[in-house]
């Protein structure tokens, strides 16, 4: 498994509210918000503020009881004549 992927039973206890699990995703993802929270080239903590409430929101809302399908994923099939 990728170091970069945050444990599965991380992300179920940052669903169920434990806040060190909220707080490791957080520590996850702060390079890319900081990054994003760039603007003109500046800075802007409100935006970081605003970014980090997002993904909090976002993990309260993300569905863990339904499957996943990858049918749409896999490659035409090509024929030959």
């Amino acid at each position: 498994m990728s170091s970069l992927l945050l444990p599965y039973d991380t992300i179920i206890k940052a669903h169920e509210g434990d806040p060190i699990a909220i707080q490791a995703v957080l520590d996850r993802y702060a390079g890319y918000i900081r990054y994003f929270s760039k603007m003109n080239g500046y800075y802007n903590s409100d935006m970081e503020d605003y970014i980090r409430t997002k993904l909090i929101e976002s993990l309260f809302k993300f569905r863990l009881d339904r499957s996943v399908s990858y049918t749409h994923l896999t490659l035409p099939t090509i024929y030959s004549v």
